[in-house]
C-alpha cells in the first residue's frame, strides 16, 4: 500500500514540473488532442472551460483553437458590422436580438395560393402593436400648428432660471453671474420668434390684466388694457415677460374688398357705378301714373389716413337720377363728409366732423310746397355742418361731451305753369350738445347713459300762417354698446324724448324712443342686420306740430359663394303727424344680387317695392322699382 501512494505522489510531481516547464507546443497539442469519448460523456459535467462558450469544444480540426487568444475566446481577425469582440459579447448579442425579435419583425406576407387551392381566402394579415413606450407622444400647438422641440439635455450643475436654463458659470468679479442672453436667444429676438426678458426686467404688478387679443378699435383709439406689442403676443402675467410673437400675415376677410391707391400717407378709394332702372311710378302719384325708364350714376372717392397717431378720413359721393319719360323728377344727391381725431393723450382725444348734404325732398312727400304732379321739378334742400368733441377715459369710465351745429336752407319751387313758390321761411339752424358717460364692465359690454339737447331756430319766427317756429327738444337714453364673441355686435338704447314747441297752441310732444343697430353673424356665410330709430321731424303742413317718425329694418345677407351675394331687406315705417289725425304707414322690400366678377368689377341686381298707406285722401300710393348695374372700384 505504502508503495502505491509514493508511486502516485511521484507521478503527480512529474506532471505538475512538466506543466510548469512543458513547451507551447506540448501545451498546443494537449488543447487539440480530443479525449476519448466514453460512454456517458454527453451527461457528464464538464465544469468550468474558461472563457468560451458553455457548448462541446468543437471536434472539427478547422475549427479548433489555433492561438491562446483564440483558447481564451477572443477574436483575432476585425470583427463584421453587427458583431462582437468575444464569443461571449456575440452570443449575448444574439440573445438581445433574439429578445427584440418579436417586437420588429414583420410577419410573413401570404404567398400565392396554388392552382388547386379552391376558393378558400388567403390567411388574414395583420399589423404588429406599436412597440411600448412610457413617453408620452408629443402634441402640436394649436395656435401655431407646431411641434415642440425636443428639450435639451441640461448640462451637469445646470439650474432653471426664467424661460431657459443656465448653466453655472463662474462668478463675475462683481460675485454674481452673468445672466446676458445667449447665441440662441440673441437670433431668436432678431427674427421675432421668441423673447427673454433678462432678469433685471421690472417685474409688471400681478393685478395689472393683460389682454392679448385686442389692440385697436375701428377708430385707432389704443384701449387702456391693450396688449401694445400687437395682436396674438403671449405675455406672462406675473412677470411681464415676452414669451412668444405670432407675426403671421393676417388672413384677409374679404378678397374681392377695394385695395385702394395709395397717395402719401393717405389710402384712396374710388368707386364708379352705373345703372339702368325702371320706375313703374316715378311721382309716387296715388292714381299710379306712368312709368319710365332712368339712369343713376354714382361714384364716390374716400381718403383715409394711415398714421400711428391721430386720424383723418374724407369721403366725397354723389348720384343723379335721370328720367327718360319725365325730366320733372330728375333729382341729384350728394354727400361729403370728413371726420378727424386728434389723440391729446393716452387717455384723452379731440373729434371733430364737417359736413355738407344736397338732397330733393322725395316725390312721395308730405312736405312739398304743392302736389307732386304740379311741380315742374323738385326743389333742393341744402344742409351743411359741423360736430366737435372730447372724450375722456378715466380707467374704465368714459365721458364724451360733443357738440353739433347745422343749417338747412330749401329753394324756391317753380310750378308747371311758372309760379314761383318761396321756401325761405322754411329755413332754421340746429344747435345741439350731447353728454354721455360710458362704464366697460367686461371688453365687450359697454353700458351707457345719455342726455341731449337740441334747439331749432327759424330764420323766420312767425310762419305764413301765423304760429310760432321753433323748438327745443330733450333726449334722456340709457343703453349699451356690446360684442358678444364676435358674432353680435352693435348699439341698443331706449329712452324718453320731450319737445317743447314754441307755439302755445301746439303744446308739447312726448313719445318713448327706441334705437338699434344691430349685426348677428349667424354663420360665415350668413350675416342679419336690424335697424331702428325714432325721432321727431318738422312739418310745414298746415296744423301740424312735428312729425313723430319711426322706423325699423331688417336685412339678411348670404354668400351662396364667395363671389354671389343675395340681400332680402324689409323696411317699415310709422309716421304720425301731431296735431292732426293723418297717420301714414311705409312699407318697402327688395331683394338684391351681387356678382363680383372680381376684385375691381361687380354686377348688380335689385327689385324693390314702395307702399305707402295713409289715412288721408290722396295720399296713399304704390310703386315698382327694377335696377341692374356696372361697379368698378379700386
Amino acid at each position: 500500500m505504502g508503495h502505491t501512494a509514493r508511486l502516485l505522489l511521484g507521478v503527480s510531481a512529474l506532471a505538475l514540473v512538466l506543466a510548469g516547464t512543458g513547451s507551447p507546443a506540448f501545451a498546443q497539442r494537449l488543447r487539440t488532442t480530443a479525449p476519448p469519448a466514453t460512454v456517458g460523456d454527453a451527461d457528464q459535467d464538464r465544469g468550468w472551460q474558461g472563457l468560451g462558450p458553455v457548448e462541446p469544444p468543437a471536434t472539427d480540426p478547422a475549427a479548433a483553437a489555433r492561438t491562446d487568444a483564440e483558447a481564451a475566446g477572443l477574436r483575432t481577425d476585425p470583427p463584421a458590422p453587427g458583431e462582437s469582440r468575444t464569443v461571449a459579447a456575440q452570443r449575448d448579442r444574439q440573445r438581445a436580438e433574439a429578445r427584440r425579435a418579436p417586437w420588429q419583425s414583420r410577419p410573413p406576407r401570404p404567398s400565392a395560393l396554388p392552382p388547386d387551392a379552391g376558393v378558400a381566402a388567403p390567411a388574414p394579415v395583420t399589423t404588429p402593436p406599436p412597440r411600448p413606450s412610457s413617453r408620452p407622444a408629443p402634441m402640436a400647438n394649436r395656435r401655431t400648428g407646431r411641434m415642440p422641440p425636443r428639450p435639451p439635455t441640461p448640462a451637469p450643475g445646470a439650474r432653471q432660471i426664467g424661460l431657459r436654463t443656465l448653466s453655472a458659470v463662474p462668478p463675475t468679479s462683481r460675485g454674481g453671474s452673468s445672466l446676458a442672453p445667449n447665441r440662441e436667444d440673441s437670433l431668436a429676438l432678431d427674427r421675432g420668434l421668441r423673447g427673454v426678458a433678462p432678469p433685471r426686467q421690472p417685474r409688471r404688478p400681478v393685478d395689472v390684466p393683460i389682454v392679448t387679443e385686442r389692440t385697436q378699435q375701428p377708430s385707432g383709439r389704443v384701449l387702456p388694457n391693450a396688449n401694445p406689442l400687437g395682436r396674438n403676443v403671449v405675455i406672462d402675467p406675473r412677470t411681464g415677460e415676452v414669451v412668444s410673437y405670432d407675426r403671421r400675415p393676417r388672413s384677409e376677410t374679404d378678397p374681392f374688398a377695394p385695395t385702394g391707391i395709395r397717395l402719401g400717407s393717405f389710402i384712396v378709394t374710388p368707386t364708379v357705378d352705373a345703372t339702368l332702372g325702371y320706375d313703374s311710378n316715378p311721382r309716387r302719384l296715388p292714381s299710379g301714373g306712368s312709368g319710365s325708364l332712368f339712369t343713376q350714376s354714382y361714384g364716390e372717392v374716400q381718403a383715409r389716413s394711415d398714421w400711428s397717431r391721430h386720424e383723418l378720413t374724407a369721403r366725397l359721393r354723389g348720384t343723379y337720377s335721370a328720367y327718360f319719360s319725365d325730366p320733372g323728377v330728375n333729382r341729384p344727391e350728394v354727400s361729403a363728409t370728413a371726420t378727424g381725431r386728434i389723440d391729446v393723450a393716452r387717455d384723452t382725444r379731440l373729434e371733430g366732423e364737417a359736413r355738407y348734404v344736397l338732397n330733393t325732398n322725395s316725390p312721395g312727400s308730405s312736405n312739398l310746397p304743392s302736389s307732386p304732379d304740379g311741380l315742374r321739378n323738385l326743389p333742393l334742400i341744402y344742409q351743411y355742418g359741423a360736430t366737435t368733441g372730447v372724450v375722456q377715459d378715466i380707467g374704465r369710465l368714459q365721458l364724451s361731451l360733443r357738440g353739433t351745429f347745422d343749417r338747412f336752407t330749401y329753394d324756391d319751387a317753380v310750378t308747371n305753369a311758372g309760379v314761383v313758390l318761396p321756401q325761405s321761411e322754411r329755413n332754421y339752424n340746429a344747435y345741439g350738445g350731447r353728454l354721455r358717460a360710458s362704464y366697460e364692465l367686461t371688453p365687450g359690454l359697454r353700458p351707457f347713459v345719455e342726455v341731449g339737447i337740441e334747439q331749432r331756430r327759424f330764420d323766420q319766427l312767425i310762419a305764413t300762417g301765423g304760429t310760432l317756429q321753433g323748438s327745443t327738444s330733450t333726449t334722456y337714453r340709457v343703453g349699451s354698446t356690446f360684442e358678444l364673441t364676435r358674432l353680435l355686435t352693435g348699439e341698443i338704447s331706449a329712452g324718453y324724448l320731450v319737445r317743447d314747441n314754441l307755439e302755445p297752441t301746439f303744446g308739447d310732444i312726448g313719445l318713448p324712443v327706441f334705437d338699434a343697430s344691430l349685426v348677428w353673424t349667424a354663420t360665415a356665410l350668413t350675416t342679419v342686420r336690424l335697424t331702428a330709430k325714432s325721432m321727431i321731424d318738422e312739418s310745414f303742413t298746415t296744423g301740424a306740430s312735428g312729425i313723430e317718425k319711426r322706423d325699423v329694418s331688417i336685412e339678411l345677407e348670404h354668400a351662396f359663394r364667395r363671389w354671389l351675394t343675395g340681400t332680402a331687406r324689409i323696411a317699415y315705417g310709422h309716421d304720425n303727424y301731431r296735431g292732426t289725425s293723418r297717420v301714414d304707414q311705409r312699407l318697402v322690400a327688395s331683394l338684391g344680387l351681387v356678382y363680383r366678377a372680381s376684385r375691381n368689377l361687380q354686377i348688380r341686381g335689385e327689385l324693390r317695392r314702395e307702399t305707402l298707406q295713409s289715412n288721408t285722401a290722396n295720399q296713399s300710393y304704390s310703386a315698382n322699382v327694377v335696377l341692374f348695374g356696372l361697379r368698378l372700384q379700386r
